[in-house]
């Protein structure tokens, strides 16, 4: 049975540290964008991101983007964030978009690590494909309609992973 539970819970992205993911012996992350690099549909990233993705370049860790959203917001900000690899139009969670970008990554999947915001979109899909993954937290709450709706029935199940992750000291 599938879970919508993250392997792993963050408040953002920055918080996730390169000595977390050697612990964990990721070799490369799958990266959202919308509410979790930036703002939904903007081109420019959160503060720190930048300087995040540098440490994992320097680190070794590759990154790519993985996104529902078109080519063209996609692929600027992959441009702006210097991050060559990325899927527009994922279609996350159907497993096709993660399978490419697994393959451009050249990556064996127990060494991925998806980070997003979503449970119904990034959580489901790596949990499809078998890699872990992070929930981090949405910081921008002007975002469609229909992502307002997912977000409603993730209520309780955000409960539930908050609770399990200060139980183990993750938070």
């Amino acid at each position: 049975m599938i879970s919508l539970m993250p392997d792993f819970y963050f408040e953002n992205v920055v918080d996730i540290n390169i000595k977390f993911l050697q612990k964990y012996c990721i070799r490369a992350v799958l990266l959202d964008i919308d509410n979790t690099l930036s703002y939904h549909g903007k081109n420019i990233p959160y503060n720190g991101i930048i300087e995040w993705l540098a440490l994992l370049e320097k680190a070794g860790i590759k990154a790519a983007i993985i996104s529902n959203n078109k080519e063209e917001h996609v692929g600027a900000i992959a441009k702006n964030l210097n991050i060559k690899y990325y899927i527009a139009k994922a279609h996350k969670p159907y497993k096709a978009g993660f399978y490419r970008a697994i393959n451009v990554l050249k990556v064996e999947r127990e060494y991925i690590l998806l980070i997003g915001d979503q449970l119904f979109t990034d959580i489901l899909g790596a949990k499809f494909v078998g890699i872990k993954s992070v929930l981090v937290e949405a910081k921008d709450k002007n975002e469609p309609m229909n992502i307002k709706i997912k977000r409603f029935f993730e209520i309780p199940i955000k409960v539930l992973i908050k609770a399990k992750y200060k139980k183990i000291g993750e938070l």
